[in-house]
């Protein structure tokens, strides 16, 4: 599990996702903790926090420190939680050690299974990138007076453009910095409809891995204002 997580922080969705799905297919992982463990690991990867959300977008040069752990925090002490209430139990399933076999059959199976993937990805990718601005496109043909609230709904579609989005509001600086956190920390409905695809035919129970990453996504922008106001 551990490795899932730290894999998943740097590397980047959806590889958190990817190796918990593998590893319950494999019995390394109990299939029961799978939505949880998606849910810690499944975060944007680091370079893209620093250099395109934090730097590009809103601008910050430095105490990256503080975005960072309100990001990491939650699912830090999450996974801190798991390996404490798993760290006595064994495996039920014992899997005996293999010894490496190299079958240009396999090597080709997987080159496909990774491009059908990757193709599976993008595809959400720029379907929810459009999907994000339609709230925006029928508050403004509706002469909307609440145009805000629809940028920040269509912003949770995919954070990606809902981050450029957020950014491009004209809003007090504090708020697009939290809003920003929370984007990240939630991951999106693109990142959702993705994460339930790696795990079709599973019986992946969706419902609980939006309530943990919505539960993270609120306990990062406390931390992130919390962090704020003591050290900036």
């Amino acid at each position: 599990m551990l490795f899932t997580y730290i894999i998943g922080i740097i590397f980047g969705f959806p590889i958190g996702a990817k190796l918990t799905a593998d590893f319950c297919s494999k019995g390394y992982i109990d299939k029961n903790h799978r939505e949880i463990l998606s849910a810690l690991a499944n975060h944007f990867s680091l370079p893209f926090i620093i250099t395109y959300a934090l730097s590009e977008q809103l601008g910050i040069c430095s105490h990256y420190s503080i975005y960072l752990v309100s990001l990491y925090l939650p699912s830090a002490i999450g996974m801190i939680a798991m390996l404490s209430i798993n760290k006595n139990r064994s495996l039920t399933q014992k899997i005996p050690a293999q010894g490496f076999k190299l079958n240009m059959q396999i090597v080709d199976a997987g080159i496909m299974k990774g491009f059908e993937t990757l193709i599976k990805l993008c595809g959400y990718i720029v379907l929810f990138s459009i999907v994000s601005r339609i709230p925006q496109t029928i508050a403004q043909k509706a002469d909307c007076s609440m145009p805000l609230s629809a940028d920040i709904i269509g912003a949770f579609f995919e954070t990606t453009n809902g981050i450029g989005i957020v950014c491009g509001l004209c809003i007090p600086r504090t708020l697009s910095i939290v809003l920003c956190i929370a984007l990240l920390s939630f991951g999106g409905v693109s990142c959702m409809v993705q994460t339930k695809s790696i795990f079709r035919d599973t019986g992946f129970r969706l419902y609980r891995y939006i309530l943990l990453k919505a539960a993270m996504s609120i306990l990062s922008c406390l931390l992130c204002i919390i962090l704020f106001r003591i050290l900036i």
